[in-house]
């Protein structure tokens, strides 16, 4: 729904042209002068303004100069009396969008509105466009002015420029895969494949298979062959996940690769050459693993040559607040909804969680949030937060419109159970709505059942 402002010192006017466009499905305001605009259109959220060119307090035309230098986003419509065609001619040199001429027609307004309105979704889109070639290619995807993430925007420009492997570091959902992308992106290697694995989701005896490949035959059950993904990465990047998850005879395999660039198919006895740069992730202890003797020492020395350290959220606290209203936009854009904006408690709510899921857990609850909200004002009591993280309670509560005061986890759980009962009890159907996993959901289920059980006992 566009947001316009009409301008006019004559009120009849002001009242028959906001009719005429809020029956059109627009979102209208007024004022009797240029100064009262001024005022509404620092408040933001205007698409367009429509003012008439001739008023006694400011002209239109200087209107749209102020415009102009101070919201150059916003169109501009002049309406101009017949015969005051050389001031519309001035005008439309001070770049307004269009002019109608007075006595006019609704439907000749209406016509230029929805013009104007086009231009606005245009421009946007441009804007959007251009926003995410900036994420890709300058780090944009790295959100954050917070002195540990300018560290690792620092680290990722240096480790692009070389071909050496990287290990990153991090707890869950503090952006792994993100960084790595940030770096192929950036690299030499940014035209070729970029190819992500997570070591923890294949099983051991298949990993292999799925890294380096198998000729055809090479078991009684191996009908085909197969191209690994090294094979698949060649010329580009390889990004594994979860590195500690590999047996050691996996990882003898990868410290070949990286030695020798070469890696051996299952059932193969040539080598094959493959051109890969290879960055692994981890949010284990890697020295604790080596000492344990589960990861080997060599694979580990190499591994580290170029190491980076994700800060978790709560330790970018100043962050938080920037990577909601990215994420506020992408997901406002991926519902076909209108921009939306936090009250200052929502955003002390947020600024105020521990987020033990880190940015992954701040993105699915803002992305719930949008999904849901039913007006583009997000209040604290309308976040919808459900943590995928057993460990460690949340230290925020909200208020109830009862006004009883609720913590977070009886939220979650209030809200885990609608969900289940408006998707029928289907607990896969309902995990994957709220952007968890089935068994986190049978899990916080388990504990509502557990809760109760308690509550019962203590009754009696």
């Amino acid at each position: 729904m566009a947001k316009i402002l009409i301008v006019d010192d004559d009120s009849s006017l002001r009242q028959a042209v906001s009719v005429l466009l809020t029956r059109h499905g627009c979102e209208v305001s007024s004022a009797a002068g240029g100064r009262e605009a001024i005022e509404l259109l620092t408040d933001g959220g205007f698409d367009i303004v429509v003012t008439d060119l001739k008023m006694e307090e400011m002209s239109g035309l200087d209107l749209l100069r102020r415009i102009r230098a101070n919201f150059p986003e916003i169109e501009v419509i002049l309406l101009t009396a017949y015969g005051s065609i050389s001031n519309a001619v001035e005008a439309m040199r001070a770049e307004a969008f269009d002019y109608v001429t007075k006595p006019f027609k609704n439907e000749e307004l209406l016509v230029v509105v929805d013009k104007a309105i086009e231009r606005r979704k245009l421009v946007s889109e441009v804007r959007y466009l251009r926003q995410v070639l900036d994420y890709k290619y300058n780090f944009g995807t790295i959100i954050g002015e917070s002195p540990a993430i300018r560290e690792v925007k620092d680290l990722v420009t240096k480790t692009a420029r070389e071909n050496m492997p990287v290990l990153i570091r991090g707890e869950s959902g503090t952006g792994k895969e993100l960084v790595a992308k940030a770096i192929h992106d950036n690299s030499q290697r940014k035209s070729q494949k970029f190819v992500a694995v997570n070591c923890s989701a294949i099983p051991d005896h298949l990993l292999e298979s799925e890294l380096f490949g198998r000729v055809k035959g090479s078991t009684s059950q191996t009908e085909t062959g197969r191209v690994g993904l090294f094979e698949e990465a060649d010329g580009g990047t390889i990004f594994l996940d979860d590195i500690t998850d590999t047996s050691l005879a996996l990882q003898a395999k990868l410290m070949t690769a990286l030695e020798h660039g070469t890696i051996l198919p299952i059932g193969s006895d040539s080598p094959k050459k493959v051109d890969v740069r290879i960055i692994t992730a981890t949010g284990h202890n890697l020295d604790n693993a080596v000492q344990d003797q589960r990861f080997r020492a060599d694979l580990y020395a190499k591994l580290t040559t170029i190491p980076i350290i994700l800060p978790n959220l709560i330790d970018r606290g100043e962050d938080i607040l920037l990577l909601a209203e990215h994420f506020m936009k992408k997901y406002s854009r991926e519902f076909s909804k209108p921009p939306v904006s936090l009250t200052s408690d929502a955003a002390r709510a947020l600024v105020n969680c521990s987020w033990p899921g880190n940015v992954r857990e701040l993105e699915n609850t803002i992305k719930r949030t949008i999904a849901l909200a039913k007006s583009d004002r997000i209040r604290s009591e309308d976040l919808i937060m459900v943590s995928d993280v057993s460990e460690g309670p949340h230290r925020l509560t909200f208020k109830s419109r009862l006004g009883k005061n609720v913590s977070l986890e009886e939220k979650e759980l209030e809200f885990i159970v609608r969900s289940l009962r408006e998707n029928g009890w289907n607990y896969t159907r309902t995990a994957k709505q709220l952007g968890i996993g089935r068994t986190t959901l049978w899990r916080k289920m388990k504990k509502i059942k557990e809760n109760e059980k308690a509550q019962a006992e203590v009754s009696a």
